[in-house]
């Protein structure tokens, strides 16, 4: 049967990209993918984002600089990993056949994962990469074995290389190690070594950074999403209180105060139109326009130097407002952010400027860096991409919902007695990964679909896991070989 499932799932992809690509024929672009292909250009270690997926592309150009045949690879690597996420499910908890085929369906038929690859983005990625470090997760908790130190930990540093909301995985997995029946002093070892790696790019990051702009930090974006997000409420508490603040902030705090008197107006993080990082991104927010104030016009288009400079001051500035207004941060941050989370806007999915490439000099750089000419595809297939994925953030919202019910389905009916050992601690370790990545998601800002497509697949599976469970407890007949999590037998 397994063969089947391969066999099909293999037909089936390649079969639905190849027809994908017949109507889109070209990448999907938005602002970050000229942001990761612009270090390629100008031959820098550096960025705002990470440097892991500006790094595969290096790899990537060393044998192509085909921009198709880079999301052809970015898709295969992507159905790969759910390919042994799925069979190591059926493997590890011996689901019923329905669950199987609702699984099937939903990662290799599943046009989500079509667009997503689409893009010159480090999304499809991260999901990847995040699939492989989950499924190795696993596997470490059912058969621990002494090498699977090493591969865990290279996996975590290349998801935490290519996106810093990887920061939590090393928790995740710390606890995960603990459950296993590893000697005392493996474990010790697994959960040491994956922090050293991520100790080291981190140092190294922050080397680069010194050289590159003379200022030792590890990513400016974060410092630049801490005001941005603060913004998001001082925009409504500026214009009501006039409270000092300390003296270095005192000209930045001017310039915001008098932007927002002027605007009368906030960004909202509950309209799905927002992408969540408003004040960080337009040329007319104040930490932007403060940005030129200090250092002057960009000479070059989105300067990284000028960028990082200003990032620290930033960072503090954004802390200082959170802490000094803690009420009101939850009210127009926190709990915005939770609603973007339980149902996270489309963003880039309903927008029209993945079809548009730039015509300014960072447009040009990656043109000439890829051979590309134009995005532009029929208006009938960017209202049928448009029809295709509107209802994904509602469907994102009910496999939160099912995910939560299942959860405690699970423990009411036992499943924490009933399961065996293995499948316990599995569960648990989702349960612990999904509390860290809801608190590190919310207090990050910025949650949009595209963020959320690991943790929807994850949520997903486990959902009809639980469900499968719950209805075999009401009088569903086990196969008559039970294992996993469905039964009491499994040890």
């Amino acid at each position: 049967m397994n063969r089947i499932y391969l066999l099909s799932a293999g037909t089936l992809s390649l079969l639905l990209f190849f027809i994908f690509k017949l109507a889109y024929p070209h990448p999907f672009m938005v602002m970050d993918s000229y942001v990761y292909i612009r270090p390629l250009v100008e031959g820098h270690n550096v960025n705002s984002f990470p440097m892991g997926y500006t790094w595969f592309l290096q790899l990537f150009s060393l044998f192509s600089r085909s921009a198709t045949l880079l999301v052809w690879v970015q898709y295969i690597l992507l159905e790969v990993s759910y390919a042994l996420f799925f069979f190591s499910l059926l493997h590890l908890f011996s689901p019923a056949r329905w669950v199987r085929v609702v699984l099937f369906l939903f990662f290799f038929v599943n046009p989500l994962f079509l667009y997503c690859s689409n893009f010159i983005m480090s999304d499809a990625l991260f999901t990847t990469l995040s699939i492989l470090w989950i499924t190795q997760l696993m596997w470490v908790i059912a058969r621990p074995r002494p090498y699977m130190i090493f591969t865990h930990a290279a996996l975590l540093l290349l998801v935490f290389t290519v996106r810093y909301n990887a920061l939590y995985y090393p928790l995740v997995a710390s606890f995960a190690f603990l459950l296993t029946r590893m000697r005392p002093w493996l474990k010790i070892a697994a959960i040491a070594l994956q922090f050293v790696l991520i100790a080291g790019f981190v140092q190294y990051t922050r080397s680069e950074m010194a050289r590159f702009s003379g200022l030792r930090q590890f990513s400016p974006f974060g410092g630049w999403r801490m005001a941005s997000n603060a913004l998001y409420m001082y925009g409504h508490v500026c214009q009501e209180k006039n409270d000092s603040v300390p003296e270095k902030y005192a000209v930045l705090d001017h310039m915001v105060r008098r932007y927002f008197k002027a605007v009368k107006w906030v960004d909202d993080l509950a309209d799905e139109h927002s992408g969540g990082a408003f004040y960080a991104a337009d040329y007319g927010s104040p930490l932007v326009q403060y940005k030129m104030r200090q250092y002057g016009q960009d000479s070059v288009f989105l300067d990284l130097r000028t960028f990082g400079l200003v990032a620290p001051l930033y960072s503090s500035y954004g802390s200082y407002l959170a802490r000094k207004y803690p009420l009101d941060y939850f009210r127009w941050f926190l709990w915005p952010s939770a609603i973007r989370y339980a149902m996270p806007p489309p963003e880039v999915f309903s927008t029209l400027s993945p079809f548009y490439l730039r015509d300014d000099d960072i447009g040009k750089e990656t043109s000439g860096w890829f051979g590309l000419k134009t995005l532009e595809v029929s208006p009938i297939y960017i209202n049928l991409r448009t029809a295709i994925l509107w209802p994904y953030p509602i469907f994102g919202g009910m496999i939160h919902l099912a995910f939560i019910i299942g959860f405690i389905g699970f423990f009411v009916f036992g499943g924490f007695k009933k399961a065996g050992r293995v499948n316990v601690a599995i569960v648990l370790s989702v349960g612990v990964f999904w509390v860290c990545d809801l608190f590190f998601k919310i207090t990050a800002g910025a949650i949009v679909l595209r963020h959320q497509l690991f943790l929807m697949i994850l949520e997903f599976a486990f959902a009809l896991l639980f469900l499968d469970f719950i209805a075999r407890q009401g009088g569903w007949t086990p196969p008559k070989k039970p294992q996993g999590v469905f039964n009491s037998t499994s040890k």
